[in-house]
């Protein structure tokens, strides 16, 4: 994902920024706001690339607690989604919340 130039059209207006039902729900559950969905949005960094779509890391304003989003924005697309949002799990993710911990095998 060319997250420079979604946020360019973001900024422009050239596109909207959609959340999905899912994200909304999915935010709510772990205290998460409209607010910080976009913020994540305009300036989380991306952790995964998957092309249309991508895994930001980004951090709430008052308390600083990790969450991420995925976004997904298909190239000449009139809107920009977010897709889900959680706080990630301190069992799955590595201590800066970057990286994936790797599953150990028995």
């Amino acid at each position: 994902m060319d997250i420079d130039r979604v946020r360019r059209l973001l900024a422009q207006n050239k596109v909207t920024l959609r959340f999905i039902d899912h994200a909304v729900i999915e935010a709510r559950k772990d205290g998460l706001t409209a607010e910080d969905l976009e913020e994540a949005a305009t300036h989380g960094e991306i952790i995964e690339d998957y092309g249309t779509r991508a895994l930001l890391l980004s951090y709430t304003k008052d308390d600083r607690l990790r969450y991420h989003i995925v976004l997904d924005y298909v190239p000449g697309a009139d809107e920009v989604a977010v897709v889900t949002a959680y706080v990630p799990d301190a069992r799955e993710w590595e201590a800066n919340w970057k990286k994936r911990r790797r599953k150990k095998r028995r």
